[in-house]
């Protein structure tokens, strides 16, 4: 128990010790803050109007439920075709063999 503290405390310290690294690199700085006023101005937009938030959430789970359709119905034809190629692989290798043994016993006579 002991141990696991820590492991996660030493985890937690290296991820202190990277942000803070990678803050010291302006151009990093200054888009972190750029993101942290988005984030800022869209929850007081969310805030003062919270049928918004409903509505975009509710669009991003219809979106989401395409997407799966969308997704499921790749899936069925894959395994259908896939299907398929178990049935027909055996009969076009058998082909494949007669043919083969065919054109073989043409070339066998023709070298007698």
């Amino acid at each position: 128990m002991k141990g696991d503290r820590v492991v996660l405390r030493n985890i937690l310290l290296g991820a202190s010790v990277g942000a803070v690294m990678s803050l010291l690199h302006k151009p990093t700085r200054e888009a972190c803050g750029e993101k942290l006023s988005a984030c800022k101005s869209k929850i007081k937009l969310y805030r003062s109007n919270p049928n918004l938030l409903t509505d975009c959430i509710k669009e991003k789970i219809e979106e989401t439920k395409k997407l799966s359709a969308s997704v499921t119905d790749d899936l069925n034809f894959l395994n259908q075709q896939i299907r398929e190629l178990k049935e027909t692989t055996p009969k076009v290798i058998e082909l494949i063999e007669e043919t083969r043994e065919h054109f073989s016993k043409k070339t066998d006579n023709r070298l007698e």
